[in-house]
């Protein structure tokens, strides 16, 4: 492993339609999205309170590396990898002594089987629409009594687009996580057990308001979460801002939505801790 370098681990492998839009999205945002992140701080702050990684770690879907640098600052660990999809993320992140950065797919990660202490994840793994296979692949590669610390944005975010119930929006319900680290890495062993130990799980919601719908708006393109799957066979739709008439509904809908603090920007996250079992 090259330290302090950007591995390019996707070199010759085609990205999947879904993989290139994400890529897409953050590539544009990667120089604004800095400038809107209060609530995934916030978030971050939580996890990092609660965080006891240790030796190798891994962050997936570590975009600007903020989460990594804290770690490695903070926290007892050897060296840390950050890993993300989008190349033009990693590169705003500044040089940090313990952290290396690699191109990659959290749904592919180019590590040995069994090869890192921690794993670590913010904000991320909501743009993999495939719990069970992002659970599996992160068994994979952890160590028995490895820890795994989450953080994943869940359906009924963004309200007043897609309701409390997450209709039409991207982001999984809770129920869907939760199942995918309910059952074995190995669907095919005849022993029904689980391959990893909740230790702590928790819903917390951030939010912040804004005065008009189109400060809503604007906010929501700068962080990038206005990617849209084409197909809805393997992938949730989310929201996407095109045309007059589709732009007013959605001003229309924000407004309607105003609380006396101006209209809600709430993210619903589930914070969880797990062990490798």
């Amino acid at each position: 492993m090259e330290p302090r370098s950007t591995q390019r681990a996707l070199s010759g492998q085609p990205l999947s339609s879904w993989q290139s839009t994400v890529t897409r999205h953050f590539q544009r945002a990667a120089t604004t999205y800095a400038n809107v992140s209060e609530l995934q701080q916030a978030s971050m702050n939580d996890l990092l309170a609660e965080c006891r990684a240790q030796g190798l770690v891994l962050e997936l879907g570590a975009g600007q590396c903020h989460l990594a640098s804290a770690i490695a600052a903070r926290l007892e660990v050897s060296s840390l990898v950050a890993l993300d999809i989008s190349e033009a993320m990693l590169r705003t992140a500044p040089p940090q002594a313990k952290v290396s950065r690699m191109v990659a797919s959290a749904l592919a990660i180019p590590l040995i089987d069994h090869s890192v202490d921690a794993i670590v994840s913010h904000f991320a793994l909501h743009w993999c629409l495939a719990p069970a296979a992002v659970a599996a692949e992160m068994h994979r590669i952890i160590r028995r009594d490895g820890s795994v610390q989450l953080a994943i944005p869940l359906a009924g975010s963004l309200a007043p687009l897609h309701g409390e119930q997450g209709d039409g929006a991207l982001l999984l319900p809770l129920n869907e996580w939760q199942q995918a680290f309910a059952s074995r890495a190995d669907s095919a062993s005849p022993i029904p057990s689980s391959a990893w130990a909740c230790e702590h799980d928790a819903v917390k919601t951030y939010t912040r308001h804004f005065h008009t719908a189109s400060e809503w708006l604007s906010y929501l393109r700068a962080m990038g979460v206005t990617a849209k799957p084409k197909s809805q066979q393997s992938q949730s739709p989310q929201l996407g801002l095109a045309g007059k008439q589709g732009y007013q509904y959605l001003i229309k809908r924000l407004e309607q939505a105003a609380e006396p603090a101006g209209i809600p920007f709430t993210f619903k996250v589930w914070h969880a801790q797990f062990r490798a079992l």
